[in-house]
């Protein structure tokens, strides 16, 4: 009986050992190619991860949730990021307030070691996503908006300082290169908000495209007509196909902005 139980436990240590030297030697992904990998999703209590199986990514995305809006109302972008061998993380915040749950270390970045990370965000978590890339300039490859609300993340507003007036959040002397996506029926964001987004980033390093129809929550799943008419009628006309279509143009051009980012860098390399 004893035989058999060290012969049970040598067993499990070396699968444990197969496994380890199998994930050690992982093929990279090739950001150049057409992938389609299989993705594998963690949900923990303080993120959802979305991560390519089988490979060793060495790019990502942490994207921080819209106000009130959950994690799992981005998993279309995370799968579809993930398929193309991108890790993919959104942290949860206390009722999707990415602003106001702001940490002031990200722990993805500990976490992923070998990744080099854009970061990203959707309305109030587009504003998170800019101060992340201020603050950790150095680990960020470039910044994704969704329809970015940065007017109001003011330096001091929401940190208990007398002073709401101070600068925008912004990397706009930084070499970051940005993705700004808009919607055309966006009743959330006012004009002088979508504007103050274009401030909070490099000009000359920015792409920005306004997706047509396009809702402000479409480019989350939690957009059903009950939901947008809490939000001002946002996209109001637009029909369910639309707002899938809006979220399927929105994975295109997130994929070319990170290729081209990528493989540009590389080459550079």
């Amino acid at each position: 009986m004893k035989k058999l139980r060290l012969i049970a436990i040598f067993l499990l240590l070396s699968a444990l050992f197969i496994s380890l030297v199998g994930c050690d030697r992982a093929k990279a992904v090739d950001y150049s190619a057409q992938n389609s990998f299989d993705v594998s999703v963690e949900d923990s209590k303080t993120a959802l991860t979305f991560s390519p199986k089988g490979v060793k990514a060495t790019y990502g995305l942490i994207f921080y949730q819209g106000t009130a809006i959950s994690a799992d109302h981005y998993s279309y972008l995370g799968e579809a990021l993930a398929a193309q061998g991108y890790v993919v993380v959104i942290p949860k915040t206390n009722m999707g307030m990415a602003f106001y749950g702001y940490s002031a270390t990200e722990p993805a970045f500990e976490r992923f070691k070998d990744v080099r990370f854009f970061v990203g965000g959707h309305s109030q978590g587009g504003g998170a996503a800019v101060r992340r890339a201020q603050d950790n300039a150095d680990k960020v490859k470039g910044l994704i908006l969704l329809a970015p609300l940065c007017y109001t993340l003011k330096k001091g507003m929401f940190e208990g300082s007398e002073n709401s007036e101070g600068d925008f959040y912004n990397v706009a002397d930084k070499d970051i290169p940005a993705l700004i996506l808009d919607a055309s029926n966006d009743r959330v964001l006012s004009s002088s908000q979508r504007a103050a987004s274009s401030e909070c980033v490099n000009a000359s390093l920015t792409t920005r495209i306004e997706i047509s129809p396009g809702a402000h929550m479409s480019f989350s799943t939690l957009d059903d007509d009950a939901t947008l008419a809490t939000f001002l009628n946002d996209g109001d006309g637009i029909s369910e196909q639309e707002k899938q279509a809006q979220r399927e143009k929105t994975v295109q051009y997130i994929l070319a902005f990170l290729n081209r980012v990528v493989t540009g860098e590389n080459q550079a390399d």
